[in-house]
């Protein structure tokens, strides 16, 4: 089974705003990248708040890890 390549991968390295606080814990969090919103997780396991500018470094599944 070859992985399909999605839009995804160009979020890598881009700034986004958290649009939704970050809680690896609660299982919440959501970015907006170039307009579009992804659901995403702390790196760092942290807790990021709504309107932080965070940096994309990788993804795992549907979500964004953000720094």
């Amino acid at each position: 089974q070859k992985a399909q390549p999605t839009n995804a991968d160009r979020c890598i390295g881009q700034s986004a705003v958290v649009t939704e606080k970050i809680d690896n814990i609660a299982g919440k969090g959501a970015v907006k990248v170039n307009g579009i919103v992804w659901s995403a997780r702390s790196e760092s396991g942290k807790i990021i708040e709504e309107d932080t500018t965070v940096t994309v470094t990788r993804i795992d599944g549907v979500k964004l890890i953000v720094n």
